[in-house]
């Protein structure tokens, strides 16, 4: 990462999304690897699951942060009441607990915020956050000075504040495909891999389907240009094999919104029937109202 990059990270359920991240934190270790960072730079961490302990207040929970951060005591009565007025806090003496899904996210944001961190870690940070937080959480990102990294599923989010976007995905070679830009740059890239993936997979199909006619002819056994080839064809086999194990994990549909989260859904339907006098107009009406 360098300064000012806002990279959205994406990818299936399961594939180490959060589990990244809680790497670059430092609070999991990596199996293999290292994580190499800038001498002094400051990270800070806003977890996908809103949780504050017992007994928080919107503004102790932000004088913590900010204890955290060393800031100065003379400091912290003006900086906690910038940040929280900038989220839309009104009383700051509120109790967490009290607080709604999308206040408690956006709580958890600014308490990340007031770290002032070069390097600011999201973790699904629109979920719960109405229409309101999340363009409060965009233009923030936009005009940020700090970096950061979005786990996210929400497309449209990350059309307006990405940069970049890296996909964690078993379908590509080294598990990883990184495209500067925003996500529908992103799609464009990933549409041509694909494609050329596939034409690579067909080539190579040909050279097997070759290798092993050859080979069906039964050469001499233990002759030098005979044992190349059959090695060779045993090479091309497993790379093969591994491109077919690959594609069809890439031929599964991802609905970025078919999570069931009830926060993507604004208005459910269902069964709904509607009429004027005994004229009916619609019956049996399923409809869901999505962001």
């Amino acid at each position: 990462m360098s300064e000012g990059d806002r990279i959205g990270l994406i990818g299936p359920n399961g594939s180490g999304k959060s589990t990244l991240l809680e790497i670059l934190y430092g609070r999991v270790k990596p199996d293999s690897g290292e994580v190499a960072t800038r001498k002094r730079s400051r990270l800070s961490y806003v977890a996908q699951v809103s949780e504050f302990a017992p007994g928080e207040t919107v503004r102790s929970v932000v004088e913590k942060a900010l204890e955290r951060a060393a800031v100065p005591q003379a400091e912290r009565g003006a900086r906690t009441a910038e940040a929280l007025g900038r989220a839309g806090f009104i009383d700051f003496e509120t109790p967490t607990t009290a607080l709604s899904g999308g206040w408690r996210k956006r709580l958890m944001i600014t308490e990340g915020l007031v770290e002032r961190a070069d390097i600011l870690l999201l973790d699904e940070p629109t979920n719960h956050l109405d229409f309101a937080g999340i363009e409060w959480l965009e233009s923030l990102l936009q005009n940020a000075a700090f970096a950061c990294v979005v786990v996210s599923h929400d497309r449209y989010f990350l059309e307006t504040i990405a940069s970049e976007v890296v996909e964690l995905n078993r379908i590509y070679a080294d598990g990883v495909f990184r495209v500067k830009g925003n996500y529908s740059r992103f799609l464009e890239k990933k549409e041509a891999y694909l494609e050329a993936q596939g034409k690579r997979q067909d080539a190579l199909t040909n050279r097997v389907h070759t290798e092993l006619e050859w080979l069906r002819r039964g050469p001499r056994a233990r002759r030098t240009k005979a044992k190349a080839r059959i090695d060779k064809a045993h090479e091309l086999i497993g790379e093969l094999a591994d491109l077919n194990a690959r594609s069809r994990t890439a031929s599964a549909k991802i609905d970025f919104f078919a999570t069931g989260r009830q926060t993507k859904q604004l208005i459910a339907l269902e069964g709904v029937t509607y009429a004027i006098g005994n004229r009916i107009l619609f019956e049996g009406l399923n409809f869901i109202v999505r962001p």
